[in-house]
């Protein structure tokens, strides 16, 4: 059977399991030797068992097992962070149907090549060229628009989260920060990784925002719908 690949390094399962721990998105099994538990200098302790053995970065539970039954939390952690009952709303919503048609088509019929791109407000200034990106699994803010905005630094807390595909390899993320975002009519929060790197956005927002807020985007048509009090909405760049 071929292993399942995961979007972060073996050396960041420690620091993620940590994250998860702490904000009791996962709950620890019964422990089976107390002796062992405060071993935690030893290299083979496992926090997962808090017994000596393997270390999770190298068990069979940091690798797989254990992030195949709390994906879900993983994804909540770094990239929603949402209530169940801020989930519930947004599921209804899902339950209506939502499509886009050729009056939404904001080029025209001519083909084109163009990712999504539209506008909105953070902290009452306007950000332009907000790439929505279904492909990406985090909402990224660049460290320049960052420092645009003047939020302060100490707003940031940390993160372990290696992002991959910039300049061809990682980059670590200097911190996290969750954030309103007004675009037209719809006003709702994201969880932003901050990175230092030259990009072609000024934000990006992927599946965490996407999903949280049941929003189905359209490069085609160059636009973006959403379920609300029982009206479909349309937010075009």
């Amino acid at each position: 059977m071929q292993a399942r690949q995961y979007p972060f390094l073996d050396s960041d399962v420690s620091g993620i399991f940590d994250d998860l721990l702490e904000t009791n998105l996962i709950d620890l099994p019964e422990m089976k030797r107390s002796e062992e538990a405060e071993r935690k200098v030893d290299p083979k302790y496992c926090k997962y068992h808090r017994l000596v053995g393997q270390a999770i970065q190298g068990h069979a539970i940091g690798s797989s097992r254990y992030f195949n039954g709390n994906e879900d939390a993983y994804n909540t952690h770094m990239g929603c962070n949402t209530t169940q009952k801020e989930d519930s709303s947004n599921a209804d919503d899902c339950m209506f149907t939502i499509t886009s048609i050729d009056e939404d088509l904001l080029l025209g019929s001519k083909p084109h090549n163009r990712p999504l791109f539209v506008a909105g407000y953070v902290r009452e200034q306007k950000v332009n060229r907000i790439l929505i990106d279904g492909g990406s699994r985090v909402n990224i803010l660049p460290l320049r628009i960052f420092k645009e905005l003047e939020i302060p630094i100490d707003e940031l807390s940390n993160s372990r989260l290696m992002i991959q595909g910039f300049n061809q390899g990682g980059q670590r993320a200097v911190g996290i920060i969750r954030m309103q975002l007004t675009m037209e009519d719809m006003v709702s929060t994201a969880l932003f990784h901050v990175i230092d790197a030259k990009t072609s956005y000024n934000m990006l927002l992927g599946r965490p925002w996407l999903h949280e807020n049941a929003v189905v985007p359209s490069t085609w048509h160059q636009c973006f719908k959403y379920y609300r009090n029982g009206v479909v909405k349309r937010n075009a760049r």
